[in-house]
């Protein structure tokens, strides 16, 4: 189906969205909850919540009682951060991270830490949300890519970052860390509109209420945005719905969810054809014909948790289509269009057990089915042609067993342990290079292992062990070759080949000077065998085993509830490809220092509320290799600047809020290539004014 007969189908969509929105059971105002009519309280801390003091060597069934680097993110900080195109925009403040996405389209939400990076497409963190994962394996954009795009702010209640593969409750591209994402069961009813520079506009709707047993929450959300550069617009919808009730000892959830996107993409740069002026900053790239990509998403998901507590069962299983497509430039006139089309489903159960004070024990296990297709398939001056550089018929299947548990010895000292026993089970039409169809059975095991020591009561001294995994790329098990026909006899499978693993080694401390004072640091050490990185632009491929070190320090400090600041500083000292033939790229494009800041404020203004945030990022020595022979450069400096002000009176918030990149032909992404520095422009200033009205 080509472009234009896809986007004919908005209205349609969003006339059944809106009588859907309108039929939400059980709406009744009355029935809120006082801590949903609240206005947000401050948090900018990294722990979940500025007073918890709560030494690590205490024995939890909370990730935060993991003995890692974990911050969670909870909704009164959710509803105080910028969030435009990129939902990914809401880690910016988490130490160590970068989370943004090139300004491209939809294409997947990058969550970049430890050392990590795969383009934009967020490839080396594993994310759950409400137990399902949303990394797609063998996508034809990027394998493991992980696609956020169709969550909202308003949808979501905590966040948890765990840094380093240390958690075996998580699995597929656990390399980097995870990321585990709870929505919300109710709210506070509320519309809202935003304007913005760059032709930005956004709309939404949550109606939240009760009927007899049954929570509801409806979420709708429309964006549109003119983009900073030529053919660089896009929009989108969403809407979510939520049913949850008490039956028993149990909390039942039931949810909905639909997204329609598309979008055009302008393409990168070439950083020198920029500094000449023989491009502007708002052009597209005019080597390939103007770039674009469309989507569609369903997903159907239950979940089962304790009813209080965190003792009990959690499970959820979850059906979901999933449609997805992306133009690059093959040529001045040609594209290649890759496409992911998939039904996803499967399961995930896990038990936790508390005994005293003394340990505790979480188990369980999942499994995850993908039937459909990968394909790339050259268009030759905008049709459909008959060469493909990929076509195959997916039957992934994986399935996994896992368990973690700590014990504490002394009232000073836990121990934890891990482990994940992961078993695919795949099957690979492969439509271009039919020898190369496979059917593939591997199984990997990941343990982890970590210790707390506490010699004071404000102290923690925490150290791990752990491996992660990635699974193999269809691109890995059947290569299809060059362009060329479909249905070429010949072709190579490889079914011997083993599941990437990654093993990292961290050790820190987490220190509680005072109740208002915490500081923390953790140094870490991984390798990781045969990663996939980009060798090219919108090019992926193994680069062999590669190493990271490097380090992070963070502080923050409460004044007083009304007012919190906080600092963050991430070196990697060094992200290399450790067999890189000479000639080839031997370091990674990561940014050697990256610096945040902040501060969080508020204060009584007349019949209101005024409420400050602000925020800056800092990222320097991102290396890249360009020219023929390849030499190896640095980018300019990124830094960006987030101010956001609201106002709250009565049933009223106004917001105004301003991004500003003062950095000229600067990015947070640097891809070289032999025709020198490639970048995707950002506008230096970006201002958005909002108006939510709460009932």
């Amino acid at each position: 189906m080509g472009k234009t007969l896809k986007r004919r189908g908005w209205r349609v969509d969003w006339r059944c969205a809106l009588g859907i929105l309108a039929l939400a059971p059980g709406v009744d105002a009355s029935a809120q909850q006082t801590a949903e009519n609240a206005l947000p309280t401050i948090s900018v801390s990294p722990e979940k919540n500025t007073a918890k003091n709560i030494p690590k060597s205490d024995v939890s069934l909370d990730s935060s009682g993991l003995p890692t680097s974990v911050t969670v993110i909870e909704r009164s900080e959710i509803e105080r951060t910028n969030v435009g195109r990129d939902i990914s925009d809401l880690l910016r403040r988490v130490p160590g991270i970068m989370a943004h996405t090139i300004d491209q389209g939809d294409i997947g939400n990058a969550i970049k830490m430890r050392g990590f990076l795969t383009a934009s497409h967020g490839a080396d963190t594993a994310v759950y949300i409400d137990g399902v994962p949303q990394n797609i394996p063998s996508s034809a954009i990027n394998h493991g890519m992980n696609d956020m795009s169709w969550l909202t702010p308003d949808m979501i209640d905590s966040i948890e970052v765990i840094k380093g593969p240390f958690s075996a409750l998580y699995g597929d591209q656990n390399r980097s860390g995870a990321v585990n994402i709870v929505t919300r069961n109710a709210a506070e009813n509320s519309v809202g509109v935003s304007i913005g520079s760059q032709g930005t506009r956004r709309l939404n709707a949550v109606i939240s209420g009760k009927s007899g047993p049954l929570q509801s929450l409806v979420v709708a959300d429309w964006y549109e945005t003119s983009g900073f550069r030529d053919n660089n617009n896009g929009r989108r919808g969403s809407i979510f719905i939520k049913e949850s009730m008490i039956y028993g000892d149990a909390l039942w959830s039931l949810r909905l969810a639909h997204q329609k996107a598309d979008w055009n993409a302008p393409g990168f740069l070439n950083f020198n054809d920029l500094r000449s002026g023989k491009v502007s900053d708002t052009q597209r790239d005019t080597s390939a014909p103007a770039l674009w990509g469309d989507a569609e998403r369903s997903s159907l998901v239950l979940t089962r948790g304790p009813a209080s507590g965190a003792e009990g069962l959690h499970a959820s299983a979850y059906f979901e289509d999933y449609q997805r497509r992306r133009a690059l430039g093959a040529g001045a006139t040609a594209i290649n269009l890759l496409q992911d089309d998939r039904r996803i489903m499967g399961a995930r159960g896990v038990y936790d057990m508390l005994f005293g004070e003394q340990a505790a024990l979480s188990f369980g296990a999942d499994i995850r089915r993908d039937v459909g297709t990968a394909i790339n398939q050259n268009w030759p001056n905008g049709v459909p042609g008959n060469n493909y550089s990929l076509y195959q018929d997916l039957d992934l299947l994986t399935y996994g067993l896992f368990a973690q548990g700590q014990y504490k010895p002394f009232s000073s000292l836990k121990l934890l342990a891990g482990l994940r026993l992961d078993s695919f089970d795949y099957d690979i039409d492969n439509r271009k290079l039919t020898g190369a169809s496979l059917s593939y059975k591997q199984s990997v095991a990941t343990p982890k292992f970590g210790v707390v020591w506490s010699p004071l009561n404000a102290l923690d001294l925490f150290a791990n062990s752990g491996s992660g995994f990635r699974s193999p790329a269809q691109s890995e098990l059947s290569p299809s070759g060059s362009l060329g026909p479909l249905g070429v006899s010949g072709g190579t499978s490889f079914p011997d080949l083993k599941p990437s693993k990654v093993t990292s080694y961290d050790f820190g401390f987490n220190l509680r000077a005072t109740q208002k004072w915490r500081m923390s640091a953790a140094s870490y050490h991984t390798v990781n065998d045969n990663e996939i990185a980009q060798i090219a632009p919108n090019v992926f491929g193994p680069v062999g085993n590669t190493t990271r070190d490097g380090w992070e320090l963070e502080s923050s400090y409460d004044f007083t509830p009304d007012f919190s600041i906080y600092g963050s500083f991430g070196r990697i000292i060094r992200a290399r490809i450790n067999s890189a033939a000479a000639g080839t790229a031997s370091e990674l494009s990561v940014p050697r220092d990256t610096w945040k800041a902040g501060a969080a404020y508020a204060t009584p203004f007349a019949a209101g509320k005024l409420l400050f945030n602000a925020d800056a990022f800092f990222i320097s020595g991102v290396p890249y290799f360009s020219g023929t022979p390849l030499v190896k450069n640095y980018s300019r400096p990124y830094s960006r600047y987030d101010l956001r002000t609201t106002y709250s009176t009565g049933k009223f918030d106004w917001t105004a809020a301003l991004v500003l990149q003062p950095h000229q032909y600067s990015s947070e992404v640097a891809v070289g290539s032999t025709a020198g520095l490639l970048i995707d422009p950002v506008a230096k200033t970006q201002v958005n004014l909002s108006m939510r009205y709460r009932f």
